[in-house]
């Protein structure tokens, strides 16, 4: 028989039912449930946005310490507004929607409507991360990929394919991040906030006392923290990357440690494989040090460096003891014996020091064999990574050798020529002191003027004032090194307007306490160079570029020569680009990009290879006492040292075992170039070189050893004949 039953049947019957599955709590234990759930998730929501102001906050110094070291474009500093925004959004995030705790007579209906409001405005904050959190720093970091790499391409399709290989990686991990959010807002808010709104409907037709359903999410504090799976895998994850981090730290440091350059010996010779080492000018043959045999020494040596093993043993003897796991300390002890007696010897406290490395370095320099510029400027440019590299040797005013080799610009292809123009930074320096020699020779100046006497009525620290003009130029003055970063960020033009900023950056050091006392101790300072040119602008009423080129360019036709580095646009390059490194690459700087004018007397004139070696040229004529441009008393002023081996910016080095004369030589860099002049009295040489990269110790390994070379051609072509006669062959 078949039961027959009408829809209003149907309806009673599932409302029957209805009532016996539905599950009735008490509503006093579910609002402490819901309330220990909300704290729970209150404090999640705290800690997550503590984390995030921590990270900005760090990253703010960060991110300027990281710039200041590498130098990079302008666009790197977009993130620091990007990180503003972050910090500043989520704490008026905070102050607008305040995280509100139950109170103890809260009811649980006000209790679920707290929670929702926090839920839904969490949602709300998740699914518009996009714009709030992940804009600002893709639009700063697609900016700064962006000018990376319109810099460091030479066509179009270069910098197409490297801005899309970098965006597409960007915008996939940005939008891994946005992904990973809102899968947290469908799989824990939206089903948070159902149950919040389930409880509210329930709320509203249900007796006080009970409340039907079950509500898990709500009473299950698990909820709001992860999983111990996902805890264990994040911190296994945690543990793989801190591991591939420090172990590559590690392998950089290894691979890129720099050992001391130090050695016992004053110098060393050797009998097949065995050393004999010149300690105290007495000469031994080597047993042992510190107990290590000598002959293992070498041994490991051989294996370790194969062909190069004796010099490697003579010039870097640090770094191959520590590399057999006996690192020196400052004194070793040496167990040696005699040449003549073959008596055993033990030298204690024998001191590892730089003079005697270098004694051997200069030494096994002096034995290679002169090089062809030609070949020598393109080996050494790859050798040391160099964008590019030129050289030019003057003996006796007229041009023996000259080469260059390199690009404009990085990845140009348009190579340099040897009349492109360098940027010669603190060459500056001896330039300004050029000058100012030709006004105290017409009584403008004098190298005893003070600080004091020169600006009388100004502010000036009572230390400033017997302050001379000659230690200022020999950095005996006690002037800080450098301005401050906000004086060196000033972008006066050249001319008035910088004379003008530059007298207000001098007078303000001068207000203050020099950095040292006043001639005890050398400084080398932009600053003080800065102070001398005005000065030199005091006493004249005239610019300093004024006064330079009126009164050294022009005398020495030197038609090349002005101030900051050479014009050259992208779409001609006629002149050579300076570079920096970031990221392992060479980024090319802007026509602008240079020192502040403000101390233009202390490094910002350029000019050509040619007209750096007659400037140069007239400086060894002075010292020979032949010179044009002033006199012999005045060069004597300027290249006698005070206070070291620094006169007006001219080092004056003693001969050595590398360059067997006196020499006079000065660099300079601004970052992104680098140039090196050197003139030799005795022999009339002069030795100009220069690159259009700012890597400095490179550039200047690179410079030292075209010196080096061109004084042991130059001795080698004036070595004197064999006075013996030749010899004569038999006859039969």
């Amino acid at each position: 028989m078949v039961n027959h039953m009408g829809p209003d049947n149907f309806q009673e019957a599932w409302k029957a039912q209805s009532r016996q599955t539905r599950v009735t709590a008490n509503a006093g234990l579910l609002l402490q449930e819901v309330q220990r759930s909300q704290s729970s998730f209150r404090s999640m929501i705290f800690w997550r946005d503590f984390r995030e102001v921590i990270v900005a906050l760090v990253m703010l110094p960060m991110w300027f310490v990281m710039g200041y070291m590498l130098s990079p474009p302008w666009t790197w500093y977009l993130t620091v507004p990007a990180l503003l925004w972050v910090i500043g959004f989520i704490a008026v995030d905070r102050m607008r929607h305040p995280q509100k705790a139950p109170g103890p007579g809260d009811s649980l209906l006000t209790g679920a409507k707290d929670s929702l409001a926090q839920v839904e405005h969490q949602i709300w904050l998740l699914r518009n991360v996009a714009w709030w959190y992940l804009l600002p720093f893709t639009v700063s970091i697609l900016a700064f990929f962006v000018h990376v790499c319109w810099q460091a391409s030479n066509n179009w399709g270069e910098f197409l394919g490297s801005t899309a290989i970098m965006t597409t990686s960007l915008l996939a991990l940005y939008g891994f991040i946005y992904w990973l959010n809102q899968y947290a807002v469908r799989k824990q808010l939206v089903p948070r906030r159902q149950e919040l709104l389930a409880l509210l409907a329930s709320l509203s037709d249900e007796k006080a006392g009970n409340v039907s359903d079950e509500y898990p999410l709500l009473t299950s504090a698990q909820r709001t923290t992860c999983s111990p799976r996902r805890m264990l895998i994040g911190s296994v994850l945690f543990v793989v990357f801190l591991t591939i981090g420090i172990a590559g730290i590690v392998v950089a440091n290894r691979l890129g440690e720099v050992y001391p350059k130090l050695s016992p010996f004053a110098a060393v010779r050797w009998q097949e494989s065995q050393p004999e080492v010149n300690v105290d000018d007495e000469w031994y043959k080597l047993i042992s040090l510190n107990g290590l045999p000598a002959s293992e020494i070498v041994a490991f040596s051989q294996q370790t460096y194969g062909d190069k093993w004796q010099k490697r043993f003579e010039e870097d003897l640090v770094e191959l003891l520590t590399r057999m796991e006996h690192p020196p300390d400052d004194t070793v002890t040496l167990v040696v014996q005699t040449l003549d007696t073959s008596e055993t010897r033990t030298l204690e406290d024998v001191p590892m020091s730089y003079a005697n490395r270098k004694a051997i370095r200069d030494a096994a320099q002096a034995r290679e064999p002169a090089v062809p510029l030609s070949e020598l400027i393109p080996s050494l440019r790859e050798e040391h990574g160099l964008v590019g590299l030129a050289a030019m040797v003057v003996v006796d005013e007229k041009v023996v050798a000259s080469a260059i080799d390199g690009d404009r610009k990085s990845g140009s292809e348009v190579p340099l020529t040897i009349d492109d123009q360098w940027h010669l930074g603190s060459i500056t320096k001896s330039i300004t002191a050029t000058m100012i020699g030709r006004l105290v020779e017409m009584g403008k100046m004098h190298w005893s003027d003070t600080v004091g006497e020169t600006f009388p009525n100004a502010s000036i620290h009572e230390d400033w004032k017997p302050v001379t003009l000659r230690q200022l130029l020999t950095h005996s003055s006690g002037a800080p090194p450098n301005f401050s970063a906000f004086v060196a960020r000033k972008k006066p033009e050249l001319g008035l307007r910088s004379t003008q900023a530059r007298r207000e950056a001098v007078l303000n050091v001068l207000a203050k306490k020099p950095a040292t006392p006043p001639g005890e101790k050398h400084v080398y300072s932009n600053v003080g160079y800065t102070i001398a040119g005005a000065m030199a602008e005091k006493a004249t009423g005239e610019t300093w570029d004024d006064l330079v080129t009126r009164e050294v360019f022009e005398p020495l036709h030197l038609t090349s020569a002005g101030f900051g580095p050479p014009t050259s646009p992208d779409d001609s390059l006629d002149q050579p680009r300076g570079h920096t490194g970031a990221f392992g690459w060479k980024i090319a700087a802007d026509d602008d990009t240079d020192n502040t004018f403000i101390i233009g007397p202390a490094g910002i004139v350029r000019m050509s290879l040619k007209d750096l070696c007659t400037y140069a040229t007239e400086h060894l004529r002075g010292e020979r006492g032949e010179g044009t441009l002033l006199s012999a008393e005045t060069y004597q002023q300027l290249h006698t040292p005070e206070l070291d081996d620094y006169a007006c910016g001219w080092v004056k080095k003693e001969p050595d075992a590398a360059i067997p004369h006196t020499h006079y030589w000065h660099n300079g860099s601004n970052t992104m170039w680098y140039a090196l002049v050197v003139f030799i009295p005795d022999t009339g040489m002069v030795v100009a070189v220069t690159s259009n990269d700012g890597d400095i110790p490179n550039a200047e390994s690179a410079a030292w050893q075209i010196v080096r070379n061109a004084a042991k051609q130059i001795e080698a072509e004036t070595e004197p004949p064999d006075p013996r006669p030749a010899p004569v062959e038999a006859k039969d």
